[in-house]
Formats: C-alpha cells, sequence, structure tokens
C-alpha cells in the first residue's frame, strides 16, 4: 500500500516541480518523499526523508523560493527563517513529481509513516537493517577511498562546478515561468 499526502491531510501545490529540483538543492537520497525547509538555528536549508535529514544547499533552495512566481504560491506558508523555525514544509513526491505542503507535524507524521511503508523510488519496499561483518568491512574502505577522493582539492573544485551548473539550469527553467 502506497502513502497519499492527500490522505495524510498534506494540501497540492499547483507548482510546477523543476526536473533539476533535487540537484539544485543537493538532495541524494532515494526516497519517494522528501521534505524541504529552513532551519532557523543554523540558518541553513534542512531535508528530511525520515531515513535521512540534514543539510542541503542553501544557494539553490533559495534561488526555487525567491523566484516572484513561486513566492506568489507560497506566500501565505512559512517555510522558516533565521528568526523562527518553520511552520511548514514543502514536501515533493518525487515520482509524481508534485510538491504538497503541510504543517509541520503533520509532515513529519507522514514521512514516519512512508519510512514504515517502504515508500523509496526504485527500492524494495523492505529494507536490509543488518549487515554483515565483511559488508561492513567493504563499506568501510570503500568510504575511505570515496572521502579521500571527495575531499581532495580537484574534488572539492568539481563538486563547486556542478553546484554552479546545477543553479544555473534551475534560474533558466525558472525564467520560463515568468
Amino acid at each position: 500500500m502506497d502513502a497519499s499526502p492527500l490522505k495524510a491531510g498534506l494540501s497540492p501545490l499547483f507548482l510546477s516541480v523543476p526536473p533539476m529540483f533535487e540537484r539544485a538543492v543537493g538532495y541524494a537520497g532515494d526516497c519517494r518523499f522528501v521534505a524541504f525547509y529552513w532551519g532557523s538555528c543554523d540558518e541553513l536549508c534542512f531535508t528530511d526523508d525520515s531515513l535521512v535529514s540534514g543539510t542541503i544547499d542553501s544557494a539553490g533552495w533559495l534561488i526555487f523560493m525567491s523566484h516572484p512566481f513561486v513566492r506568489l504560491h507560497l506566500r501565505c506558508l512559512d517555510f522558516g527563517s533565521a528568526d523562527c523555525p518553520s511552520r511548514h514544509l514543502l514536501l515533493l513526491d518525487r515520482v509524481e513529481r508534485r510538491f504538497h505542503v503541510g504543517e509541520r507535524e503533520k509532515v513529519e507524521s507522514f514521512l514516519e509513516d512512508c519510512a514504515r511503508l517502504g515508500s523509496r523510488v526504485g527500492a524494495p519496499a523492505q529494507v536490509k537493517s543488518t549487515v554483515t561483518l565483511d559488508e561492513f568491512i567493504a563499506m568501510a574502505g570503500n568510504l575511505e577511498e570515496l572521502l579521500g577522493r571527495e575531499l581532495a582539492p580537484a574534488g572539492m573544485m568539481r563538486r563547486l562546478e556542478e553546484r554552479q551548473a546545477v543553479c544555473s539550469e534551475l534560474r533558466e527553467w525558472l525564467k520560463r515561468l515568468d
């Protein structure tokens, strides 16, 4: 059984989802539903898909949220600011390519239900919850290699260039909404 944002009391937004939205805000998870908001304590943007939560790229979020057409659709909603926590969360259905919105508690409850149901994009409903020692050792080795590449100056420059390119792509897409 699939979770439904409408059945959970969340409201659909009649706002197109940019095809590069996840890349622009730096979300790399694989959950079907993911929420976005601004955090007041650290003045950062956050994401929560009930399995993983953390910060996202503030630049991509601000480009999207500051566009006049987007602001028009979101004007009565509070996704947080540097001064106060968010009252609402922006929920993205990555399969239907649809935004929904709801009060923080409703969205968080919906995401918890999704985690129980296994609502992931392209993943089976059940997630393996244990790892063998051999699997753990293999993951640790892969992680060390990955971090070595990602923290090297060339890797950091490559990621920065990718971020700038996808933000430019988002700006160009948003221009078509005018």
